[in-house]
């Protein structure tokens, strides 16, 4: 399930705790770890080819991250998110990313705008593959991407700590995931981009509000009304106690 570290990439990559930290970060955001699944020291080590305690370490940073919660006497598991939570998270980035936006379209630099273009053209690869994952993935860096253009690297950072928890929420209905609602998604960012290329700040803004809305409306319509079924759920906020 996990690619083993290989030792020889020391020089790009700093310690073993960074590389275990990534190795499973991926395979959760990629749905290799699905929500709910606990996470055991031992077999993640013997994966990865490396001691137990940088994957300690790691998953100590997961946990920091809400990606992985604690269940009482029962170990650490991978979060199953409720939608009220996933909403406090649409919340928070409909606070966050106009700005971002209209900040952008002021200060991205010919490099910025490069970047975030490339990370368009990955999600509309990944779409005509029905990678999801790699979809999600796209779209995560694309919202950093505005907030690194806006010259706001915290904020860009609080931005694609929401959209992971989100993606790993939606990671659980990717069967409903189709075309249409990924290149809907692809276009709308589409539109945020030629905003910020145009140096129009306004319509950044708007268009990163309208955006967030329609995931939001396109969130309510995959999960339906009626999905109240939380059992089982593992929250990041609310572990289990006895």
């Amino acid at each position: 399930m996990l690619t083993p570290v290989n030792h020889r990439l020391f020089e790009k990559t700093p310690t073993f705790r960074e590389a275990a930290y990534q190795a499973i970060k991926q395979a959760i955001l990629d749905g290799l770890l699905e929500p709910g699944q606990p996470l055991i020291e031992e077999r993640l080590a013997e994966m990865l080819q490396i001691s137990r305690t940088p994957v300690r370490e790691a998953l100590a940073i997961l946990e920091h991250e809400g990606l992985i919660a604690p269940v009482y006497r029962r170990g650490l598991f991978v979060c199953k998110l409720t939608r009220e939570q996933v909403v406090e998270l649409f919340t928070a980035n409909e606070a966050v990313e106009p700005f971002l936006a209209r900040r952008a379209a002021h200060y991205a630099s010919p490099e910025h705008i490069a970047a975030l273009d490339a990370t368009l053209q990955e999600g509309e690869v990944c779409t005509a593959r029905h990678d999801i994952a790699g979809f999600l993935r796209a779209g995560r860096r694309f919202h950093a991407g505005v907030g690194l253009a806006a010259g706001n690297r915290t904020l860009a950072q609080f931005v694609e700590r929401n959209e992971e928890r989100v993606d790993l929420f939606l990671m659980g209905y990717r069967k409903a995931v189709d075309a249409e609602m990924m290149n809907t998604s692809n276009r709308e960012h589409r539109a945020i981009y030629r905003a910020i290329v145009q140096r129009d700040p306004d319509a950044a803004a708007r268009l990163a509000i309208y955006h967030l809305q329609s995931v939001r409306e396109r969130f309510a319509a995959l999960v339906g009304d009626d999905d109240h079924d939380n059992d089982g759920v593992i929250s990041s906020e609310q572990p289990m106690k006895e």
